[in-house]
């Protein structure tokens, strides 16, 4: 019940706030008018981009890929998973959010956001105009991390929308032998004089969009992430272009610590200084597809021998949502006490 009636008050507080300081309002319609246009290009092709990939998965019988999923055996250690997996439609699926469009869609959207709320907004010579009105500083940085945080987890939405509906709405085929009956023994054998029908089974019989959950979540920490780090980088510079270039830097620097610590054992010591060793949705579908209720879980309870094998689904996520936090925190602290440089 206590819920149930501080829910209300919040939203009263927060349309009185709201009343009191119309500049804020301005603020978020202002952030949000410039990320419309943005937005919408992105959540079009998050939204059709999943359903269209899995219309491709379903269109083909997974167990004929066998033979060529043993010519990648020698790559099997770059997965977080065994190869095995991708010859399962829910494997397919979940290689959705390894796919560079989704990817690319999501970082463009945290970098662009990020890096405009203050070395944006200075490149263009309208920081001052901003700041002479009556607002703080980090209610300026509010209003954006607002808009731009509600607009990543729409994306997400969308991603885990597109997913759905491609699963709801797609048939696959499905191959079925043809077996004889022994009355005596009640036993099954293939029939080897004839050949095995092809039947189109409803992709929705062979997997759930639940189990794709855990892995829309991380994909959302990891945008989270990149967006506080281009937040913080965008706070100790006065150009835009230079710090897109810093945060991508950054998470190619990245991208190259996560390869090389999966590429031998030898390596291995590099995978706790990339963030990107957090992102992990493969695993996290095979981990809900095995035990459903594990897809909550922070911590997986069994002893390993690191902290990150011990981590659950909601662990990773976890460890991105604190990166991006701490960044934000950093870029507060820093947007309070620096000096702004006069518009050129």
């Amino acid at each position: 019940m206590r819920g149930v009636v501080t829910e209300p008050k919040l939203l009263e507080k927060l349309n009185e706030n709201l009343k009191k300081n119309p500049v804020f309002r301005i603020l978020l319609k202002k952030y949000f008018d410039e990320s419309l246009a943005l937005g919408i290009a992105l959540a079009l092709v998050l939204f059709v981009f999943p359903w269209v990939r899995i219309w491709t998965v379903s269109q083909f019988e997974l167990t004929g890929f066998a033979p060529l999923i043993e010519q990648f055996k020698a790559f099997e250690k770059f997965s977080p998973v065994p190869l095995e997996q991708f010859l399962t439609y829910h494997g397919m699926i979940g290689l959705t959010f390894d796919e560079p469009v989704l990817l690319l869609c999501v970082l463009v959207w945290s970098i662009a956001r990020g890096t405009d709320v203050v070395s944006g907004e200075l490149g263009r010579g309208t920081m001052e105009m901003l700041l002479a009105q009556p607002i703080r500083r980090r209610q300026l940085l509010t209003a954006h991390a607002t808009i731009t945080i509600l607009g990543l987890a729409i994306l997400c939405l969308l991603v885990f929308s597109g997913l759905s509906l491609g699963i709801q709405t797609n048939s696959t085929p499905v191959q079925e032998a043809s077996s004889i009956r022994i009355p005596w023994i009640n036993m099954e054998l293939r029939n080897p004089m004839v050949s095995p029908e092809t039947r189109w089974v409803p992709l929705s019989t062979l997997t759930s969009p639940t189990e794709f959950i855990a892995s829309t979540i991380n994909l959302f920490g990891l945008g989270f992430a990149v967006m506080g780090l281009s937040v913080m980088v965008s706070s100790f510079d006065q150009y835009r272009w230079r710090s897109i270039g810093v945060v991508i830097g950054i998470y190619v620097l990245q991208l190259l610590l996560f390869i090389l610590s999966k590429s031998m054992p030898s390596m291995a010591f590099l995978k706790p200084f990339t963030f990107l060793a957090a992102y992990q949705p493969d695993w996290m579908v095979r981990t809900v597809h095995n035990s459903p209720e594990q897809g909550w879980y922070l911590l997986m309870g069994d002893k390993a021998a690191n902290w990150q094998e011990t981590l659950g689904p909601l662990g990773y996520t976890f460890v991105l949502v604190a990166m991006g936090i701490a960044c934000y925190a950093v870029a507060y602290w820093r947007f309070e006490r620096r000096d702004l440089p006069a518009p050129q």
